[in-house]
């Protein structure tokens, strides 16, 4: 990727409020390039999850611009939005889903499609590399019912592929997940942005994964960016303490790939724990 190489997706001054609270976010400027891999971190109500949507055009900002490629959000019809940026929100049901594997993931083709009531090869070779991707084939013909909580994220994250994509924006796409999962799925996201060259924002609790898989991280509190930048410069206690509101320590890990591990102390305040 050039260094000029121009964003994939653009916030430019975002401001957002609810009735209650008009001045609730922003303003947000920032940019996400090809082989991105951006983490959104914060404490709860930070604006983290409203800061996602409005990046893909479900909330509309009050002030400022959303771009992708250079173009106002809005400009772009639905359908060659979902060409471009793909979303995947929190508390999708697999139990809810009466479909198999290869069902949900063809359903992502449907922004590419024309008004065949069916399928075409070629929606069927791009969801069997989707599925190659995210190490779903295996279960491909499977209720998603049956899957576990990880095989299902997966699932979502090859249907998502299927919309060949520039953009994924994912929200807390690990809540829920065994630890093994949770590496897995960021591990995931990370080899797309990278070795894939997609623009890939998501949002997590866990700063500790940010900090490992994410190119950049942008921390926000109440509202606000309080810091963005790539991993060392945002998760060190030094950063992430006024904003959490309590200490944190750092532990050296052996072994090999990033060694630092950040964990509580205590309160602010307090002796550590």
């Amino acid at each position: 990727m050039s260094a000029d190489e121009s964003p994939l997706l653009e916030l430019a001054e975002i401001r957002f409020g609810f009735p209650e609270r008009p001045d609730f976010l922003g303003p947000v400027d920032l940019s996400v390039k090809s082989g991105e891999c951006l983490a959104v971190v914060g404490p709860n109500g930070a604006g983290k999850s409203t800061l996602l949507r409005l990046m893909a055009g479900l909330l509309k900002p009050q002030q400022g611009e959303v771009r992708v490629d250079g173009r106002p959000l809005p400009s772009l019809p639905p359908r060659a939005r979902a060409r471009r940026m793909a979303f995947l929100p929190q508390g999708i049901s697999a139990s809810e889903l009466d479909y198999s594997v290869r069902e949900i993931v063809l359903m992502g083709r449907f922004p590419h499609r024309s008004w065949s009531l069916f399928e075409s090869a070629e929606d069927h070779r791009i969801a069997e590399a989707a599925m190659a991707t995210t190490s779903t084939g295996l279960f491909a013909d499977r209720p998603v019912q049956t899957l576990s909580g990880g095989e299902a994220q997966r699932v979502h994250i090859a249907a998502a592929l299927a919309q060949q994509p520039d953009v994924l924006l994912l929200d807390e796409p690990t809540s829920s997940l065994d630890l093994q999962h949770q590496i897995g799925i960021f591990g995931l996201l990370h080899d797309l942005a990278v070795r894939d060259g997609l623009g890939v924002v998501v949002v997590t609790h866990d700063i500790n994964l940010a900090a490992r898989f994410g190119t950049k991280v942008l921390l926000m509190d109440n509202g606000r960016p309080a810091a963005y930048g790539k991993p060392e410069k945002v998760i060190k206690p030094s950063v992430l303490e006024p904003v959490y509101g309590v200490g944190l320590i750092v532990l050296t890990m052996s072994g090999g790939g990033r060694q630092r591990w950040i964990v509580p102390a205590g309160l602010r305040g307090e002796a550590p724990i």
